[in-house]
């Protein structure tokens, strides 16, 4: 997959495409672009992915408090080449360019640009400035320019319909396995391993400390929970904390992973992280000894679920 940031950077024409945020690369996300795929073979064409950097509502919403992402720009750009994209394209998203109108927007860039053969999208996608409180159809514009248009019927699992939004509400209580099922596998976070304060060790419990790829992530609810760990080109068995250590009375959000059966130095290594299940809220303990038991039952917990 060839990844471009810029419409100015792409040399070819006659592509089918999809366009959307794309956040999480869910179940949802999953339909529409095989589909995109299939069809771009059917016609000998090349498949085409435009998204956005940033995410349209860091822009238009810029009041809204703590929106965070799914997946931030490095892993769309895994999971879209692992489903086998073509082509992936970065509009570079800005007040100016969300002025444009649905048909400035074909126009302009679908047409002059990259002259689409054919698109897939969502059944309720839209695209382009919403002009007196409603958007214009886009499927009758894209047909107007010759475009075909097929859209995705909506996609439910277990009853729920897939969208990001849902994804990011049951990650923000704790509902890793709700969130899996909705996205189709289980949510991830990567970090590199930092210096902390050594509680671990004094625990019985070393931890790998951890600061994120992106202070965009989103991170599930605090607590505990039971994860996979991806150390270089291994997958190893653990439990994550993510909180303030109520018992040590800190002020400061952390993320802390005990790998089982691990004890390699590993400052300035990334760690990829699974989350598998919750185990707990976090909490404050009356004292050590309590915490130490406390973790001996999470690690129980941890392994019975892995």
């Amino acid at each position: 997959m060839k990844v471009f940031n810029d419409i100015e950077e792409v040399n070819l024409l006659k592509s089918v495409v999809t366009i959307g945020t794309f956040d999480g690369v869910h179940c949802g996300h999953k339909v529409i672009i095989d589909r995109l795929i299939a069809k771009a073979k059917f016609l000998s064409r090349p498949s085409m992915v435009i998204t956005f950097e940033p995410h349209p509502r860091l822009v238009l919403q810029k009041n809204i408090k703590g929106l965070k992402l799914l997946t931030i720009r490095e892993e769309k750009i895994t999971r879209l080449n692992n489903m086998g994209i073509d082509f992936l394209l970065f509009l570079p998203f800005t007040y100016e360019f969300s002025q444009l109108t649905s048909e400035e927007f074909i126009h302009n860039y679908l047409i002059d640009k990259l002259q689409t053969s054919a698109m897939v999208i969502g059944y309720d996608h839209s695209f382009g400035k919403i002009n007196e409180g409603k958007r214009e159809d886009v499927t009758i514009l894209l047909k107007k320019y010759n475009i075909d248009v097929e859209r995705i019927p909506e996609q439910d699992v277990e009853n729920i319909a897939v969208s990001s939004t849902k994804i990011r509400q049951a990650l923000s209580q704790g509902d890793t396995k709700l969130a899996a099922q909705l996205l189709g596998y289980d949510y991830t976070i990567s970090g590199t391993v930092i210096h902390g304060n050594k509680l671990g060790h004094t625990l019985g419990f070393p931890t790998a400390n951890l600061m994120l790829r992106s202070d965009l992530k989103l991170l599930p609810a605090d607590g505990v929970y039971a994860v996979r760990v991806k150390y270089k080109l291994h997958w190893l068995k653990g439990m994550l904390n993510i909180g303030f250590k109520p018992t040590f009375k800190s002020n400061e959000r952390t993320i802390e992973v005990h790998i089982f059966d691990f004890d390699k130095t590993i400052y300035g290594e990334v760690l990829t992280i699974q989350l598998i299940g919750k185990i707990r809220a976090e909490k404050a303990f009356n004292d050590i000894e309590e915490l130490k038991i406390q973790l001996i039952e999470d690690s129980k917990a941890a392994k019975e679920i892995l």
